[in-house]
C-alpha cells in the first residue's frame, strides 16, 4: 500500500510526554514571569532586519553601484527578504509574534511584500506542513515535483541519480513560480493535497491582484525607471534576486526535516500513525547549531525546528531557552530528538540523503 493517503491520518492518543512537556514549558514562562510572545530583543531584531531590507533596496535604486556589484546587492536583497521572512513574517503568521492579532496580521504581510500572498502561505505552511509533518501526500514540503525524490515512497527515475547536483539550482529558482503564478492558482483551488480549503473571503482575489501589482512595481517598474541598465538587466536582476531568496529559504527550511536516517512515522494500512501528535512533531524535526546565538538570530529560531513544531505559537526568540527543557523531556520519555552541531554538517547530511535516494533501486 502506498503511504500517500487521501484521508487524513490518525495520531495515537496523547500520553504523559505531551502533558509533562507542556507543563514544564508553561512553568518556564510563569516562573520567569515572561511572555510567550515577543520581547525587547525580538523587537530589535524586527527593526534591524526591516532596516536592512530598506537599506539594500534603496541602495540598489539610488546608489552608485553598477555591473557585478549591483548584481551582488540584488542577490543580497533576495537573501534579506528570506531573513525578514524567517525573523518577522514567520512568527507573525503563526500568531506567535504578538498577543495582538492586528500586529501579527500586519507583520505577516511581509510575505505578501516579497511576492507570496500571506493567507495562502499560512494555509500551505501552517496547515499543510505542520499538521502531518514529513508524511507523503499530506505534507506539501515533503511532496515535491517528480524530478526530486525526497523519500522512498517516490517512484525512482533515472534522472534522480543526479538530484544531489541539480537540486541546488532548483532551490535557487523555486520562488519564481511561487511569486508569479502559484498564488493565483492556489487561491482558486478548493482542495490542496488532503486538505479542504476554507471558503474565500470577500474580496480575496482583488486583494491578491493588488498585492501582486505592487510587488511587480517594486521588482520591475521602479528598477526599470531608476536604474541605468539595458532592458534585459531587469529580468536578469529579478532572477538573481530570486536565487538569493530561494537558496536562503531552502538552506534553512529543507534542513529542518530532510537529513539522513530520519524516523518515518507514516500511516499504516488503516491510516493510523505510530505516535501521538506531540511525539510525531518532536521526532520528525531536526535542530542544528542550537548553542549558536548567531544561528538563532539568522534563522529566526528555525535552527530549533523541533521546538518550533512543538510550540509554533510561541515566539521563536524563546526557543533556544526552552530547547533544553524539550530535549531533557524527550530523553526521559524515549522520544526521538535529533540535532546537528552545526549548519554545514546539516547541509552535508541533506546532500547525502538526496544522493542516497537518487541511487537506482535494485530488484
Amino acid at each position: 500500500m502506498t503511504k500517500t493517503q487521501q484521508a487524513q491520518p490518525k495520531f495515537q492518543k496523547e500520553g504523559e510526554f505531551a502533558k509533562v512537556l507542556k507543563s514544564r514549558v508553561n512553568a518556564y514562562f510563569k516562573d520567569n514571569n515572561i511572555s510567550k510572545h515577543c520581547n525587547t530583543e525580538m523587537v530589535f531584531k524586527t527593526i534591524f532586519y526591516l532596516a536592512l531590507l530598506f537599506t539594500v533596496y534603496f541602495t540598489i535604486l539610488f546608489g552608485p553601484f553598477t555591473g557585478w556589484a549591483l548584481l551582488g546587492l540584488v542577490f543580497l536583497l533576495g537573501s534579506t527578504c528570506g531573513l525578514v521572512g524567517f525573523n518577522v513574517g514567520h512568527d507573525a503568521i503563526h500568531g506567535g509574534y504578538s498577543s495582538k492579532k492586528w500586529v501579527n496580521n500586519l507583520l505577516g504581510q511581509t510575505f505578501t511584500a516579497f511576492g507570496a500572498y500571506a493567507p495562502n502561505w499560512a494555509f500551505t505552511h501552517n496547515l499543510c506542513h505542520h499538521t502531518y509533518t514529513s508524511i507523503p501526500g499530506a505534507d506539501g514540503d515533503y511532496t515535491p515535483a517528480p524530478i526530486l525524490r525526497f523519500h522512498e515512497d517516490t517512484a525512482w527515475k533515472p534522472i534522480h541519480r543526479f538530484q544531489h547536483i541539480y537540486v541546488w539550482f532548483l532551490y535557487s529558482i523555486f520562488t519564481i513560480e511561487w511569486v508569479l503564478v502559484r498564488d493565483l492558482k492556489q487561491l482558486k483551488k478548493k482542495q490542496h493535497l488532503i486538505y479542504q480549503k476554507p471558503p474565500l473571503k470577500k474580496g480575496a482575489m482583488t486583494k491578491l491582484v493588488i498585492a501582486k501589482l505592487i510587488y511587480y512595481a517594486n521588482v520591475f517598474l521602479w528598477p526599470a525607471l531608476l536604474l541605468d541598465v539595458p532592458w534585459w538587466g531587469i529580468p536578469v536582476g529579478f532572477l538573481v534576486m530570486q536565487a538569493g531568496l530561494g537558496l536562503t529559504l531552502s538552506l534553512v527550511f529543507q534542513l529542518g526535516h530532510m537529513v539522513e536516517d530520519m524516523p518515518k512515522d507514516w500511516p499504516d494500512e488503516n491510516g493510523v500513525l505510530n505516535q501521538s501528535y506531540t511525539e510525531h512533531q518532536c521526532s520528525t524535526a531536526v535542530n542544528f547549531a542550537t548553542r549558536s546565538w548567531f544561528a538563532s538570530w539568522m534563522t529566526g529560531g528555525l535552527n530549533t525546528q523541533i521546538e518550533h513544531h512543538l510550540f509554533p505559537n510561541i515566539c521563536s526568540i524563546h526557543y533556544r531557552n526552552i530547547g533544553p527543557i524539550v530535549k531533557q523531556t524527550a530523553k526521559e520519555f524515549g522520544v526521538g530528538y535529533r540535532e546537528y552541531s552545526s549548519w554545514p554538517k546539516t547541509v552535508a547530511s541533506h546532500y547525502r540523503l538526496l544522493k542516497g535516494l537518487g541511487q537506482e533501486i535494485k530488484a
